[in-house]
């Protein structure tokens, strides 16, 4: 018997390698075994096995490894089916499967389960409504895998995961609820554990290596019936998986950004199917290919579209557009309408709290030369460093003036005269989440504030911290980027500024007005949660756009109706595929020179042109000092053209990506 090893590193061209299986050894697909490598043991595991003798010579395999989590032969056949879809290397296929170098010690020893390992009766805190109830009920009826969730801020949704997996549980199987971002573990995990006596696990990026090893055993042995985590707890050892719950189904969080460039909901979709078992993704802002998946019956579509009975107050939040343009007639330059100074104001005479949100960080987004235009670029990315007033490097906070490359960390110190012509006055435009901070301690020095974001939250349980300190009241004003914006439950908050709504707007991607529509819905939609006083003022510079309009009157569908006459007139997505493929180098010339012969292979094989290729510089042209290049696939069967051609080496390939740019 001789077995094809995969082992989470390349090793030459060969995908896997072939050892000998010993006579001693009673070998299953997917076991975790030790083969010799280049005068080394190292470890793999079991891919394929054969009894065909290979005309080369063999090692035999050194040992099974003990107490380890074996891979099931449902995820060898799911390493598989990533590795194909996604054009990604089995070895990396395999890594996401091991998120640990390989389990060391043979004897751990785990948390014990609670006493009552049962699940609660529901109690009056846990009671359905009569439309929660006929969701509850298609929800467990319905033949397809895949039933998305629709329903508004507020209306109620956790409470339907809560009963969907009370009732997976009640069949001895495990549970999985996806989150997108860390920032909801805290909320998530409370909620559950209100409800829940069994062993709960969780699985996110600020978990030690012992926490990660300690999870995966536990979760391996079945003790652990429900995990909570981000996309990459779908690889877990699950012994007896019967439900996957994916919360904030839209969220770009649930897409990977390196290889392999995978989709949580593909993958659980993929997951689901294999297994038998059902997924309920929910969100009060689908992406509009689920959307469009659920009006055409792939899946099942359930709808809730009133907020929850959990108090009197039902009604979604007043929301106030203001025009930024009239701001700057009315001769106020401050970062905050005088709509929102008085709003501000108001709520913090009466006790209540507010949320400030604009996505994106640091003080402000450049530094210009107001005498000649030179603006600070990094010399590694070409494009503006951000400024901060103080900067946090290895979790140590320094108070010093800092530029700093938001894409490859450079860091500069900000110059005091201009680089070009010596002039002295610099200027700082633009602004972020730091910027807000200091002119809210200028403006109304008494509130009392919290700010979450990249620079805040990079410690273990800092964003806990952060969330806990302002569900207890310790703090006015929270300000934050997007990982406030999805989710949060916080009964206090009665006002909702976004500072600059169409930041997004400006990027020529055509998922941009999607995007915005999405962030400003969710954001609105912390607001006025358990209060009939619930506001929002959204500040922008473009009132009239159409994804701004109907996010302030949360109309989903006439938002989805009026961009899906776009993506259709355009071709794209749910109306075609996409693949972007990236290609970079440290010379422009020798970039494009690789692009355009990739493209006449791609071109060779597309028969009858049924498919759109074009090619264009990235966004961010210098990324690290490398330039890059784009090219786009667009139309019915893309993976088509690219199975069959000799792909670069350095060749990003992103099936069905995020973003075009």
């Amino acid at each position: 018997m001789f077995a094809e090893i995969l082992l989470p590193q390349k090793v030459g061209q060969k995908e896997t390698l072939t050892y000998q299986v010993p006579a001693n050894l009673k070998l299953q697909i997917g076991e975790i075994v030790e083969v010799p490598l280049r005068n080394k043991l190292t470890k793999g595991i079991v891919f394929q096995l054969s009894e065909n003798i290979p005309d080369f010579k063999t090692k035999p395999i050194t040992k099974i490894v003990a107490n380890a989590p074996h891979l099931q032969s449902w995820q060898v056949e799911l390493i598989r089916w990533i590795s194909d879809y996604y054009f990604a290397p089995l070895f990396r296929a395999l890594k996401l499967f091991l998120p640990i170098p390989f389990v060391k010690k043979k004897n751990l020893k785990l948390n014990s389960p609670p006493p009552n390992n049962t699940a609660y009766a529901f109690n009056a805190q846990h009671q359905l409504s009569g439309d929660q109830l006929a969701v509850l009920e298609k929800f467990m009826t319905t033949k397809k895998t895949v039933s998305l969730l629709h329903g508004i801020t507020g209306s109620g949704k956790t409470e339907i995961y809560l009963h969907i997996a009370d009732k997976t549980l009640q069949q001895g199987q495990q549970v999985l609820m996806l989150i997108p971002e860390i920032s909801l573990t805290p909320q998530t995990l409370k909620h559950f554990e209100s409800h829940f006596k069994q062993k709960i696990v969780v699985i996110h990026s600020h978990l030690t290596a012992k926490g990660k090893e300690q999870a995966w055993q536990s979760i391996h042995t079945g003790e652990a019936k429900i995990i909570i985590g981000s996309r990459s707890a779908l690889f877990a050892p699950f012994k007896n998986l019967g439900c996957i719950i994916l919360d904030e189904e839209h969220d770009n969080s649930y897409k990977q950004d390196q290889s392999p460039r995978y989709h949580a909901l593909q993958v659980a979709i993929k997951i689901a199917q294999i297994l038998k078992i059902k997924i309920i993704a929910g969100s009060a802002t689908p992406s509009l290919e689920s959307y469009h998946r659920a009006e055409t019956g792939e899946f099942e579509l359930l709808e809730l579209k009133n907020r929850a009975q959990t108090s009197k107050y039902t009604k979604l939040p007043i929301t106030h557009i203001v025009d930024m343009r009239e701001e700057i007639k009315k001769k106020n330059f401050s970062i905050f309408s005088e709509l929102l100074q008085k709003k501000l104001r108001e709520k913090l005479s009466a006790k209540e709290q507010i949320i400030l949100f604009l996505n994106r960080r640091g003080a402000a987004s450049a530094v210009i030369c107001r005498e000649c235009g030179f603006v600070v670029k990094c010399d590694n990315c070409e494009i503006p460093m951000t400024y901060h007033s103080h900067f946090t490097v290895e979790n140590s906070v320094y108070h010093a003036e800092r530029l700093i490359c938001h894409h490859c960390g450079r860091i500069e110190k900000v110059p005091h005269l201009c680089p070009k012509c010596k002039s002295p006055y610099i200027k700082y435009i633009g602004l972020g989440t730091q910027r807000i901070e200091d002119d809210l301690a200028k403006e109304i020095p008494e509130a009392r504030v919290l700010r979450a974001d990249r620079d805040t939250t990079n410690k273990k349980d800092s964003f806990k911290t952060i969330y806990d300190a302002f569900i207890k009241k310790n703090a006015d004003i929270l300000i934050g980027t997007q990982m406030i914006a999805f989710g949060l439950h916080i009964p206090g908050v009665n006002l909702v500024g976004i500072i600059l709504a169409d930041l997004g707007l400006t990027i020529p991607n055509f998922r941009s007005a999607e995007k915005t529509f999405q962030l400003l819905t969710q954001v609105s939609g912390r607001s006025g949660r358990e209060s009939a006083k619930g506001e929002v003022v959204i500040q922008t510079y473009l009132p009239n756009h159409y994804a701004i309009r109907l996010a302030a009157t949360h109309d989903y569908k006439g938002f989805y109706q009026t961009e899906m006459i776009l993506r259709k007139e355009l071709n794209y997505p749910p109306f075609s595929k996409l693949i972007k493929i990236t290609l970079s180098d440290t010379s422009n010339k020798k970039c494009l020179e690789a692009v355009i012969k990739l493209i006449r292979q791609l071109e060779k094989t597309n028969n009858n042109e049924a498919h759109q290729i074009t090619y264009y510089p990235a966004l961010i042209p210098k990324l690290k000092n490398r330039y890059r290049w784009h090219i786009l696939i667009n139309g019915p069967h893309p993976e088509i053209l690219l199975k069959n051609i000799a792909k670069p080496e350095n060749a990003v390939i992103d099936v069905d990506p995020l973003s075009t740019v």
